[in-house]
């Protein structure tokens, strides 16, 4: 009768461990590709099956990694999340999420609580300001999303080039009287960058800036538009810092009868369902949410080094008409 073939003599042949050849019949990371091709066409050829005690190595269980979102509201950071749920699924990952409400302590028990439960890495949605100091006691992979920290993989967004986009296509139209409502300057990426960005054109182009500032809210832009239209007679356009602002700068400006440009950032849907016509920056939300869960499959093999990515945004002109 001939013998049948066992694990150890597929590694005799293709002359490794028979640990190498557990790890690639259960699809396990660690082997060289060169090895993992050879070892297969030996399988292959051989029409070599496993026995179930050669199986008892078994799959490691599905990675675990932890979210936390700032907000469950946020727009924005739902179309990352689901970018993160769908590329997990392709990594065999599974997902718990908890929300921060922008509070740093909060942040820190959640963290406490995922490190509990097991996680094998965590991705936060980072609060503009933090140092996060405390991750430093936390010993596995952590990704950081929307906004850089120092000393961890981070994805943000281009919100620099958003508005610098936004304030071309305006000058390239002829528009020169353009108003700016956004968010204070703590915020490094919605409130700094994108009012820098604004100041700047305005700046190389000799136009005067207009400018009033509040919070993430639409009901802030609904406030800050009749102010602005106050003081800024003539005025042809108002840049907003995020598209949740310009729904209610263009609630106020419906009311008034105005037919002022409006424009945002983040293409959110609701504007052009809502109104004829809509001027925005779309970020690559969905995109960072893959690439987050591609930075974590690597950090978990050893396999990266500390990243910083910008992912550029893109111009979005709707028009019904």
């Amino acid at each position: 009768m001939t013998k049948k073939l066992t694990i150890i003599d597929i590694a005799k042949m293709a002359g490794v461990g028979k640990s190498t050849v557990s790890r690639v019949i259960n699809g396990e990371s660690g082997v060289k590709e060169e090895t993992r091709r050879e070892i297969l066409n030996l399988i292959e050829s051989l029409e070599f099956v496993p026995s179930v005690a050669a199986q008892s190595v078994k799959r490691k269980k599905n990675r675990v990694i932890g979210v936390i979102g700032t907000r469950l509201d946020s727009h924005s950071e739902n179309r990352t999340f689901r970018g993160i749920v769908e590329k997990a699924q392709q990594y065999e990952m599974d997902i718990l999420y908890l929300e921060s409400q922008f509070d740093s302590k909060k942040t820190e028990e959640q963290c406490d609580i995922l490190k509990k439960k097991q996680v094998d890495g965590l991705i936060i949605f980072a609060i503009a300001g933090e140092e996060y100091a405390f991750l430093k006691k936390f010993k596995m992979p952590i990704i950081m999303l929307a906004q850089e920290v120092k000393g961890y993989p981070s994805i943000v967004y281009n919100d620099y080039q958003a508005i610098e986009s936004i304030m071309n296509y305006l000058l390239q139209k002829g528009v020169r009287k353009i108003g700016y409502i956004g968010v204070g300057s703590h915020d490094y990426t919605t409130g700094y960058l994108r009012f820098s960005a604004y100041q700047d054109v305005c700046v190389k182009n000799c136009i005067e800036s207009r400018e009033h500032f509040g919070d993430f809210s639409y009901e802030s832009g609904y406030k800050l538009a009749l102010n602005l239209l106050k003081e800024n007679i003539g005025l042809e356009a108002i840049v907003c810092a995020t598209d949740t602002i310009a729904l209610g700068v263009r609630k106020r400006l419906q009311e008034l009868g105005s037919m002022i440009l409006v424009t945002g950032v983040g293409d959110n849907p609701l504007l052009p369902f809502l109104y004829e016509t809509h001027i925005t920056a779309r970020h690559q939300y969905k995109r960072s949410g893959y690439l987050a869960i591609e930075v974590m499959s690597k950090l978990l093999q050893n396999q990266e080094s500390l990243s910083y990515y910008i992912l550029p945004s893109e111009l979005k002109v709707y028009n019904k008409g």
